[in-house]
């Protein structure tokens, strides 16, 4: 019990700060699955079901059947998945890597996603991955009521928006799934070096290269953007919208952990990185780590490029 109940009271707070807390209250949600992931690592799954149960007992009669439902099915299940991914006896059947185990638990946190968005609009007619949009265009239109150019872009945004829910899933699917199984990573290596089940490794960031397939797939996107009259194509150009956001946010991490390996081969004092970091984040930067997200890609600059020792 002694770590049954730290691992309930933890995820209850992360998921109330998801809820109630504006702003920075969603990482809460996205790491609502993580200390049920590190006891299952820990413990038997007998121990983690009892966290489990005490969990959504607690969420239904004390805070709402809503947010029980969302973490039985939203949440708890990649928990589950990263339990299973560190087990000895689940390695034994199929050995998967780090970078695979992280695919997998990704492709989970996007299925159980998925399948809590049928489950509520079932129930309430409702897109629960979305806020009311009718809303969201009046505190826009308030915030830039004297920026015309703006609202108008604001407008063609909205009028869209309902339409991104693959991106949302699969870009929160992404977030999500990558925290939680690099953090389980994290804290069981810092605080429970002793334990047996430590989900697969992953390289270092400054080394991530993704498949070249991601490439035909914003090339794709890009070209028939061009020679497509995506006007008169509704559903196709949906397709496209989505296809193409999702690609130029891999393209920007695939960027991102190439500026990362430069750095470390300019051999870059921590401050100099930080400053670098912090240049980095803004927009004016993004297009250009997407185009050399890409050029690494087709180019493989990790082998063109070469350091003086």
């Amino acid at each position: 019990m002694k770590r049954i109940l730290p691992c309930v009271v933890i995820t209850l707070l992360l998921i109330l700060a998801g809820f109630f807390v504006p702003g920075i209250g969603f990482v809460g949600l996205m790491l609502c699955p993580l200390p049920l992931a590190v006891l299952g690592c820990l413990e038997d799954p007998r121990k983690m079901s009892l966290a489990e149960l005490s969990i959504e007992a607690t969420l239904f009669i004390a805070v709402s059947p809503t947010m029980a439902v969302y973490f039985l099915i939203g949440c708890a299940p990649i928990a589950g998945v990263i339990f299973l991914l560190s087990r000895h006896e689940f390695k034994e059947v199929k050995k998967f890597s780090g970078p695979e185990s992280l695919l997998v638990c990704v492709a989970a946190a996007i299925g159980f996603k998925l399948l809590l968005v049928v489950v509520y609009w079932l129930f309430t007619q409702k897109n629960i991955m979305f806020p009311n949009v009718e809303q969201l265009a009046v505190s826009l239109y308030d915030l830039y009521d004297n920026q015309p150019e703006l609202q108008d872009t604001i407008k063609q945004i909205l009028a869209i928006y309902p339409y991104l829910l693959p991106t949302m899933l699969v870009t929160y699917g992404i977030i999500e799934g990558f925290l939680n199984y690099k953090f389980c990573g994290a804290v069981l290596k810092k605080y429970f070096p002793t334990s047996k089940n430590f989900p697969p490794a992953l390289p270092e960031f400054k080394l991530w290269r993704f498949p070249l397939s991601l490439l035909y797939a914003s090339l794709f996107a890009l070209i028939t953007s061009f020679f497509v009259n995506i006007d008169n194509w509704f559903w196709g150009s949906i397709f496209l919208v989505n296809l193409q956001i999702v690609v130029s946010l891999l393209m920007f991490i695939q960027g991102l952990s190439l500026a990362f390996w430069i750095m470390d081969g300019f051999k870059l004092r921590r401050g100099a990185k930080i400053v670098v970091c912090i240049v980095l984040t803004f927009p004016f930067f993004w297009p250009w780590l997407i185009v050399i997200g890409m050029s690494e890609l087709a180019l493989n600059l990790r082998e063109r490029i070469k350091f003086k020792s």
